[in-house]
């Protein structure tokens, strides 16, 4: 058995330090499956699409762009939305069928189809 040392002031310093954890998993995503797909949901809102980079490689979605600053020259009272470069890696559950990959933004909300690739669909056996 190994004893492990707490260090109050340790965690006390991450707690003083909550946008670096909110950036750490920046965009918020939600996956759902489906029969013969994946819907990879990310909400980043004040986005221009064309901020937007989404690559496939085997089975690892990436979700990269930039949300730009509002206004600058601006005495910000609070600030709290999340600015800047993002970069978000999602593990894929199945091999996805690549050339049918498809995406949407619509009110700051980005949706990622992925359709199952056949050898990732389940498949019914008749025993006899």
């Amino acid at each position: 058995m190994r004893l492990t040392v707490w260090d109050p002031f340790r965690d006390m310093a991450l707690l003083q330090r909550p946008s670096a954890q909110r950036r750490a998993c920046y965009p918020p995503v939600q996956m759902v499956e489906k029969d013969d797909e994946v819907i990879v949901t990310a909400e980043i809102p004040g986005t221009a699409k064309e901020e937007v980079d989404l690559t496939v490689l085997g089975d690892t979605l990436t979700i990269a762009g930039e949300k730009k600053l509002p206004a600058e020259g601006v005495n910000y009272i609070r600030h709290e939305r999340p600015h800047g470069k993002f970069r978000r890696l999602i593990d894929l559950p199945y091999a996805v069928d690549h050339g049918r990959i498809s995406a949407t933004y619509r009110d700051g909300v980005l949706k990622i189809v992925l359709p199952k690739a056949e050898e990732a669909k389940l498949k019914q056996i008749k025993v006899e």
